[in-house]
């Protein structure tokens, strides 16, 4: 859990922020001291999550409507905050289920457009700010265990989290010297409201994937989101291009 003032004076924008581990980061940096601005695309959502966190101390945060997939909504999002932010957390991300013989070239290309766009817009439009106000800035992505494969019905997704993947590891060389640092988180299986329709749905599929993982539960929010506050704190302030699983033991497991 994040100490009082580890965050203070830090203005940390949440993409994604409304609600699963987008909301719980939000929480853990308010948490923190930051001022966030909670950015989604449910912006009723956000406003309830802003109003919630900013509780009785004006400014903690407010909420932004945002859509990941056009630049123009990106670019009205980090101008609009009153200084360059020092935190961005991406988390905006999803693809609904589909097989990968029966995906659809429109499915595949939204899944990219969305997973993998959406990050590069964030992380792109974020650092300009951060390069032109000679400011650092740290991103920290929400990427997942799916990337690696196989994801049967979401092979589409899958590729596009590998693409997201493959960006934090470029991003992180190339800005580096701008002291822009670029990790992202690998979650594996995280009870959150995508989730958890679909292993509710599936009898015997939530017992399945919690004997699956060497810790034996299956992770909550705040499991990422600690993970999250930590990449983006000084104590990681010489990690840039990690890819840090978050994942019960799922990868040693594997």
């Amino acid at each position: 859990m994040s100490s009082p003032g580890r965050f203070a004076g830090r203005l940390a924008v949440v993409v994604g922020g409304a609600s699963g581990i987008g909301a719980a980061a939000a929480r853990e940096l308010v948490r923190g001291g930051a001022q966030v601005v909670v950015a989604d695309l449910d912006a009723t959502r956000a406003a309830s999550l802003a109003q919630e966190l900013a509780g009785g101390t004006p400014g903690a945060a407010h909420a932004v409507a945002v859509d990941v997939r056009e630049r123009g909504s990106v670019e009205a999002l980090f101008c609009g905050l009153p200084r360059p932010a020092d935190i961005v957390v991406t988390s905006a991300g999803g693809a609904s289920r589909s097989a990968a013989f029966d995906t659809d070239e429109a499915t595949f290309a939204a899944a990219l457009q969305l997973n993998a766009g959406g990050f590069w817009r964030c992380a792109q439009v974020a650092a300009r700010a951060a390069v032109a106000a000679a400011r650092p800035l740290a991103i920290v992505h929400v990427a997942s265990s799916l990337h690696r494969g196989p994801a049967p019905g979401l092979a589409h997704f899958a590729a596009a989290k590998a693409a997201s993947v493959t960006l934090v590891r470029c991003l992180a060389q190339e800005w580096a010297a701008h002291a822009i640092r670029v990790n992202a988180v690998v979650p594996g299986p995280v009870e959150t409201p995508m989730t958890t329709p679909v292993w509710d749905a599936a009898p015997g599929l939530r017992a399945a994937i919690r004997a699956s993982l060497p810790l034996g539960r299956i992770g909550e929010p705040a499991d990422v989101a600690r993970a999250i506050a930590w990449l983006a704190s000084d104590e990681a302030a010489w990690i840039t291009g990690t890819l840090l699983p978050v994942d019960g033991g799922l990868e040693v497991a594997r």
